[in-house]
């Protein structure tokens, strides 16, 4: 579909890709950097009855919480850039082509900043949840839940999420951006910001449990953070990404239960 000259698959497949490179590197060295200084200290004695503390990590301090939030902040980013990369395009060309818009460069960053200023606020309420499962002693040295069944709950959740029609109306909003960004249009800078808040927000209401699964796998495992990537590229980029996203829901669920079950 083209509207103002505007096609909605556009894309910058060279920058964008840089873009998310970089932002993984930052998320990784963010929890290299949390590994080193979050260093468990010798194990104490044990007490009377013979019986080890659950966790030897000591509660985060403001420092390690810093590496924590640049942490779950690259990843968010990373994970949701390209399901907004796209809109942002258009909506640069929208503003081009509009009437008594100026500026509209400085217009298409603030509709990118609103957006990374949703999935940032998302990071921070992560890390809230990462430094109270890490103060509780329920993460193992990875930082993944320590029991099988908080990654089993995590897996059912997001697996029945998959087939609900709020997933799939933000899934298909995501998909093809060009008729939001003209329905819900704002004009001015402070628009252009607001508008893109509200574009972050959506992308997030297809996908939110979805990142919320290397909180139970371990943020620095590469085999779920690549699956989590993987799997939003098929549902935005696929011709039959909501068949898929349904596909996988099924396998999020069974596999869910296996590990509730065992």
């Amino acid at each position: 579909m083209s509207l103002y000259g505007v096609d909605e698959r556009l894309g910058r497949p060279v920058t964008l890709g840089l873009a998310w490179l970089a932002l993984l590197v930052c998320a990784c060295g963010a929890w290299f950097a949390f590994q080193g200084a979050n260093a468990p200290a010798p194990l104490p004695a044990r007490d009377m009855a013979g019986v080890l503390p659950a966790s030897p990590f000591a509660p985060l301090r403001a420092g390690q919480l810093v590496l924590v939030f640049a942490m779950w902040t690259g990843l968010c980013v990373a994970l949701m850039l390209p399901a907004s990369a796209g809109a942002a395009f258009i909506y640069l060309r929208v503003a081009r082509h509009r009437a008594g818009m100026r500026w509209p460069r400085a217009a298409a960053a603030m509709f990118t900043l609103g957006c990374l200023l949703s999935w940032t606020g998302f990071a921070a309420l992560v890390t809230l949840i990462h430094w109270t499962l890490h103060d509780a002693g329920m993460l193992d040295p990875s930082l993944a839940i320590r029991h099988p069944a908080g990654a089993g709950l995590a897996l059912v959740a997001a697996g029945v999420y998959q087939w609900t029609p709020a997933k799939h109306a933000c899934l298909q909003y995501c998909r093809a951006p060009l008729a939001g960004v003209l329905a819900d249009w704002s004009p001015g800078l402070a628009g252009a910001l607001w508008q893109g808040a509200e574009h972050g927000r959506s992308c997030l209401g297809c996908c939110w449990l979805l990142l919320l699964l290397p909180l139970a796998g371990g943020p620095g495992n590469p085999a779920v953070v690549a699956a989590v990537g993987m799997l939003l590229l098929a549902e935005l980029r696929l011709e039959e990404g909501p068949l898929a996203a349904c596909v996988t829901g099924l396998v999020m669920v069974a596999w869910g239960t296996r590990l509730l079950f065992p």
